[in-house]
């Protein structure tokens, strides 16, 4: 067979099985509808479910009802006289119907007539909760949304402890020559139901414990609000595998909602162990064991051994709630660390005391008092010091997620001191403030912003041990430049920190794929000494790859400021915020 005739054949199969899939598939097209409409007379008509192999009378039948079914359909929307004009067309395979659609003018609501009875009746919450829900005078009568508001006003009497509501009368009378409807609506609620004892599992935590994650009373009038936040707040204690509230039988003759909690406690240890790269610390190792439950009254102990060529910490913390323990925890903490940078080298003992506790619904506020002792070397200084610092850290953040952030932002406000007539070699005073911005600007293209303000006040930075100085460059930093190689230098040219720190990043990337994205930034930053700055930035592009366990990031950044330095790599781990 030649190549011509190949082709040919090719080509005549390719037309023929075209014709014969346009004109096989079955179609019912409706006009003149908005999205909504369309949808509810598609749903509702039999005819738009029949395929071609239907029987010729079956298809003829269904077409000629179909104008009921458009009716009923509209109807049910609060439009009760359209105009309907329709087409019927065959194929040698199939059939095709058209519908042109003038839903016209819709029946609204005239009056709207709502009655309370019983205990909800003598509630200001209930009653603002019942206005809220119910349709107004002048809405287009649209039956879907009655019985969504029957079913959502009788669920929030429910919710609100009125468990023998009911409707003693619920109607509409439609006037479809005023086109206009009215709505009325009896609704007896019975008696408010009050919460009972809360009782918990015994033999986990002790019950005065258990009885600070929940704010609920016996004798309070009863709320599904309380029920969540009770689960939520055991759920997410880390004391319990698993949580069910149990509210059955009501009490019917006192008007008592019973409140138990079954409780499955969680492993008592978990040991963990990773390890990762990155270009500020190198290949590293971590090691981790935490006592979520060492006595009844919630008492927990973790230690992290964290190793690199950089950077080698090892850290105990000893924790308890207060009597609150949803706001309010206690920790004593302790650490060894072991810092050698291109910049500096430091061998530091901390201990300290913390009270956390949440301000609100939004910060997490942390007053601390530690002891530090530190053996460190900064260019050819050398020297130790011995710090005892107070401080308080405020942290708030929004849209926190382990992969992708959509839209959210992170601050963190650390301010501490310390003085010499407290014990102290030094004195001095710093504010540090950490910020980070994530906007979507499209469906796949994001937006991040970065900043870091630190401010000392002190008459000599040379008393001050490395730790508490001031450093710019690496990842998450001014990308480009070495980890902490920015900042003021001594006689020599070597970086020796500074007292203040400004840094800040412009990002955006954009995802192709699932879980790849390219990125574009520009950092910029420099540690420095009183009003002396000098700015350096970095610009570049990288790969982000989202992975189970966080964003891996793989940057490519070249130094504005040394145009004769090669491109550094910087690969870093972690969360967006």
């Amino acid at each position: 067979m030649s190549l011509i005739l190949k082709t040919f054949c090719l080509v005549s199969m390719a037309l023929f099985l075209l014709v014969a899939w346009s004109g096989g598939r079955a179609e019912m097209s409706v006009s003149g509808l908005n999205d909504r409409q369309t949808a509810n007379v598609m749903a509702l008509s039999p005819l738009a479910s029949t395929g071609c192999d239907s029987a010729r009378w079956r298809i003829e039948r269904l077409f000629r009802n179909a104008d009921q079914d458009i009716v009923t359909a509209l109807r049910a929307l609060g439009y009760y006289e359209p105009t309907i004009s329709k087409s019927l067309r065959w194929s040698d395979a199939c059939w095709h119907a058209d519908f042109t659609v003038d839903a016209g003018k819709p029946v609204r609501l005239r009056t709207v007539d709502i009655q309370l009875d019983g205990d909800a009746a003598d509630d200001p919450a209930f009653i603002a909760r019942s206005e809220a829900l119910r349709p107004k005078a002048g809405d287009v009568f649209d039956h879907g949304q009655y019985e969504s508001f029957k079913a959502a006003l009788l669920r929030a009497a429910t919710n609100a402890g009125f468990f023998e509501a009911e409707y003693e009368s619920s109607k509409v009378l439609v006037d479809k020559e005023d086109r206009a409807a009215d709505l009325a609506m009896h609704l007896q609620s019975g008696a408010r139901y009050r919460f009972g004892e809360v009782s918990f599992t015994q033999g986990i935590l002790r019950d005065r414990l258990l009885q600070g994650y929940t704010d609920i009373r016996p004798g309070e009038q009863y709320s599904s609000r309380a029920i969540n936040e009770l689960y939520e707040a055991l759920s997410g204690s880390g004391y319990f595998a698993t949580v069910a509230i149990d509210t059955e039988p009501l009490d019917t003759e006192h008007n008592i909602v019973p409140v138990n909690v079954q409780l499955v406690p969680a492993k008592r240890s978990v040991y963990s162990a990773g390890a990762g790269f990155s270009t500020d610390l190198g290949p590293n190792g971590r090691l981790g064991y935490v006592n979520r439950r060492i006595n009844d009254r919630g008492h927990q102990f973790e230690g992290k051994l964290f190793a690199s060529p950089v950077n080698s910490e090892l850290n105990f913390s000893y924790r308890w709630p207060k009597k609150d323990p949803r706001h309010e925890w206690f920790s004593i903490v302790s650490g060894l660390k072991h810092e050698k940078t291109d910049t500096s080298e430091q061998d530091s003992f901390k201990l300290g005391f913390r009270r956390s506790r949440n301000l609100g619904e939004k910060w997490l506020q942390t007053r601390y008092l530690d002891y530090l002792y530190e053996d460190y070397t900064v260019a050819d200084q050398e020297s130790t010091s011995q710090l005892i610092i107070f401080g308080t850290n405020w942290e708030t953040a929004r849209g926190r997620a382990l992969s992708r952030a959509v839209a959210g932002f992170r601050l963190n406000v650390d301010v501490r001191g310390a003085a010499e007539a407290l014990g102290s070699d030094t004195s001095f005073l710093q504010l540090q403030l950490k910020t980070k911005w994530v906007r979507s600007l499209t469906d796949r293209t994001r937006l991040l912003a970065r900043a870091t303000v630190g401010m000392t006040m002190k008459d000599r930075l040379a008393e001050l041990p490395a730790s508490v100085r001031f450093f710019a460059g690496g990842d998450n930093s001014v990308r480009g430049y070495e980890f902490e190689s920015l900042g003021p230098v001594d006689a020599d040219g070597e970086v020796i920190g500074g007292s203040n720190q400004l840094d800040a990043s412009l990002e955006i990337d954009r995802l192709f794929g699932e879980q790849w994205a390219i990125a574009a930034f520009v950092d910029t930053g420099d540690a420095f000494d009183e009003a002396d700055i000098d700015l350096y930035t970095g610009v570049g592009v990288g790969v982000r790859w989202y992975s189970p366990v966080g964003p891996l990031r793989l940057d490519f950044a070249h130094p504005l400021d040394n145009p004769d330095e090669n491109l550094r790599i910087h690969i870093s781990l972690g969360p967006d915020l």
